[in-house]
């Protein structure tokens, strides 16, 4: 938020908003901003949790807003799932106006992220890519340059990069796992494999990091980001 100047005044596409969280601090700095997720679950409970924000179902490859919509386009750890990287970008491109800001962030390199156990967890349950087919997973773009050059390929001006280091921090097991069963990837994951097989790995992931007080923390987990211009 901070490296695209989001503030009063500005109209914010969030895509991939999850649980809304991002759209309502978004809100908060006086901006008219749109979440859209594609997880019907999340959008629902974003609509219930927070009053007066426009929560939309869609998927980032197919955006039903018109051309130069958005002063700003926000996509917090969502490209790196679309199945066309450059479908994606353009679709964001689009509906940005001429000079207005889009910023793509995720998951930084595998061993900068104490979270990775878990989502190796859920990986092992998802399809494998086809035969020639480029390797998915949160991961896909976390390596130096290769979301850059997807900005790049797709027409956007790299304006700057940076990393944050985002810890996560739960309460409890039963905490941790009510939010990340309802994250999309946990869903898919559930759909193929079935809800005990998922809770019983991911639980198993998490283990290392449970305290002895039942919280659990994941404390270095960076992300990095691109600030492009339409």
């Amino acid at each position: 938020m901070e490296a695209t100047d989001i503030g009063s005044g500005k109209h914010v596409l969030d895509i991939g908003c999850g649980a809304g969280n991002s759209t309502e601090l978004i809100d908060r700095a006086g901006a008219a901003v749109v979440g859209v997720d594609a997880a019907q679950g999340m959008v629902d409970y974003a609509n219930k949790t927070f009053d007066g924000i426009d929560f939309q179902v869609g998927g980032i490859e197919e955006l039903v807003f018109e051309d130069n919509e958005f002063d700003v386009v926000f996509a917090a750890n969502s490209v790196q799932y679309a199945a066309d990287l450059g479908t994606a970008l353009q679709e964001l491109k689009r509906v940005c106006k001429p000079g207005g800001s889009i910023v793509a962030g995720l998951f930084g390199p595998p061993e900068m992220v104490s979270y990775k156990p878990v989502l190796e967890a859920l990986g092992q349950f998802m399809p494998k890519p086809p035969p020639g087919g480029k390797p998915g997973g949160p991961f896909r773009l976390s390596a130096p340059g290769v979301l850059e050059e997807g900005f790049r390929s797709a027409g956007i001006e790299v304006l700057s990069t940076g990393e944050v280091n985002c810890p996560f921090e739960y309460g409890s097991w039963d905490q941790f796992w009510r939010g990340t069963r309802a994250a999309g990837p946990t869903q898919m994951a559930i759909g193929l494999a079935g809800l005990q097989a998922v809770e019983e790995a991911t639980h198993k992931s998490v283990e290392p990091f449970i305290a002895e007080d039942g919280s659990i923390t994941f404390d270095t987990n960076v992300f990095i980001f691109v600030v492009g211009q339409a």
